[in-house]
């Protein structure tokens, strides 16, 4: 059971990597001429241009945070041993690695505030996910709660998504 679990947990974590890059590397675009070919970096944390309303920016943040909830949630369940640091390190190495490869790609810009929210999002998912196994009692509950939860937004993201491909054509 205990093994059952883990591939469904594991297939999960697969479909949300392939949608979050996609979220971040291709902007929900369905196809790639439609990206803008844009290539800049900032590097000064929670820095914006002035053109841009701050209303803008505050839902940026947000949602680089949550986006990354899931990743923590993940890290957790698939890596139940696995010490701390290196969940936080793979957790901040996907973000710095998914806004490297926006600059390399030039399909948007990399923004070391990105970084930084999409780590806390990690972390916050790591803490939501411990807090939980706590409350329940049992990590395989957990794991079990957590896998049909993400199933169950699995299904409909995914539902949602091949809707407006249909839509789209």
């Amino acid at each position: 059971m205990k093994r059952k679990s883990n591939c469904l947990a594991t297939i999960l974590f697969l479909i949300y990597l392939a949608l979050l890059v996609w979220i971040i590397l291709f902007k929900l675009q369905f196809s790639i001429s439609d990206l803008d070919k844009v290539r800049s970096i900032n590097l000064i944390p929670f820095h914006y241009d002035k053109e841009v309303g701050a209303a803008f920016h505050l839902t940026e943040v947000l949602e680089n945070f949550l986006i990354f909830v899931p990743m923590g949630i993940y890290l957790q369940m698939l890596l139940p041993r696995t010490k701390l640091y290196v969940k936080f390190m793979l957790i901040a190495g996907t973000s710095f690695l998914l806004e490297t490869m926006q600059y390399i790609l030039a399909v948007g810009r990399s923004d070391i505030t990105d970084v930084l929210t999409n780590t806390a999002g990690g972390l916050l998912g790591l803490a939501v996910y411990s807090m939980a196994a706590r409350l329940i009692g049992n990590r395989i509950k957990a794991n079990r709660l957590f896998s049909i939860l993400a199933g169950i937004v699995s299904v409909v993201v995914i539902g949602l998504l091949g809707f407006l491909l249909f839509v789209n054509r």
